[in-house]
């Protein structure tokens, strides 16, 4: 899904297309960078992700970012780029079988009321997600036009354009379907439960024909400092709000845990103590998801959102 494509695109012919994907986390104080080149069907990390701090000024945060890629000998001028999770809307629709003009007039007419409730102009993006005999189930992803610009303003000071901007939630429901697909045990569960733990939000996203997305209460700057009781304490109140969550929808059997939980390692191991066998959880991380051969790896799922990013531009190809 591609919430705002560029307009003109540079043409490239079969031969010329790139091998290389750039994709970037951009939220409100930093910026998280991730590099997949892809070579006869093989995924690699050409260099190490990074992570910089940016500030409120378009301009300044556009220049870091330039500063920052071309240290690490990256020039490229388009990339794939998301905005926050907050910043977007989900809606489910059900449409019976028509054509392409008729089922994006249907799409109009049901987010009508979704587009009034977002102050400002917004723009969206749909797709279809499944089909049985006679009925489409379409996923339809708003965002405000104001957050779509900023992103292109900060790329444009750092001398790039976005060839897609999408929903970092949607970068993450990419990334756990291709971790899917690695195991046959959890090709077995039929939806993708995500917990996805980082500094600005955090947040439990259930997909199964819809999207939900839950806000989960985790301080992580507040975490770090925390003493070990004060940290079991911090990890029950999560444990209460996905139990919470899961009196009104079906319990999935695989809860895939991202973002901070590789660096908070801990969290998992709790959190797997207390749910016993209610639920596996496992670690969303992009070598595994990706198949990228990379020795001595230590847990990147920090990087899930760019690298489920500059995955997209291949899947796209």
């Amino acid at each position: 899904m591609n919430i705002s494509e560029t307009v003109l695109k540079p043409f490239q012919n079969l031969f010329q297309r790139e091998k290389i994907s750039v994709g970037i986390q951009l939220d409100k104080n930093f910026a998280r960078v991730a590099v997949l080149e892809k070579t006869a069907g093989h995924f690699s990390i050409p260099i190490m992700p990074f992570e910089l701090s940016i500030l409120e000024d378009k301009e300044e945060s556009g220049h870091l970012l330039k500063e920052e890629l071309e240290k690490r000998d990256i020039h490229v001028k388009n990339v794939v780029v998301s905005i926050p999770i907050s910043s977007t809307l989900f809606k489910t629709i059900k449409l019976p079988k028509m054509s392409p003009k008729e089922i994006e007039e249907a799409v109009e007419w049901n987010i009508r009321e979704d587009i009034k409730s977002l102050k400002g102009k917004t723009i969206y993006d749909y797709d279809i997600i499944s089909e049985d005999k006679d009925m489409l189930t379409v996923i339809v992803v708003i965002s405000k036009i104001e957050d779509i610009e900023n992103v292109q303003e900060i790329l444009g000071y750092a001398g790039m354009e976005a060839d897609i901007i999408d929903s970092e939630g949607i970068a993450l429901l990419n990334l756990a379907e291709l971790r899917k697909e690695k195991d046959p045990k959890l090709k077995e569960e039929s939806n993708i439960c995500i917990i996805h733990l980082d500094y600005n939000e955090s947040y439990l996203m259930f997909f199964h024909n819809n999207i939900i997305v839950q806000t989960l209460n985790f301080d992580a700057r507040r975490y770090e400092e925390m003493n070990p009781d004060e940290k079991e304490n911090v990890v029950d109140r999560l444990i209460n709000e996905i139990n919470y969550f899961f009196l009104t929808i079906n319990e999935p059997k695989v809860i895939y845990i991202s973002g901070l939980s590789g660096k908070f390692p801990e969290i998992q191991a709790y959190m797997q103590l207390k749910f016993t066998t209610r639920f596996t959880l496992v670690e969303l991380e992009p070598i595994t998801a990706l198949d990228i051969k990379l020795e001595g790896s230590t847990s990147m799922s920090v990087f899930n959102v760019p690298f489920g990013l500059a995955y997209r531009r291949f899947d796209d190809d």
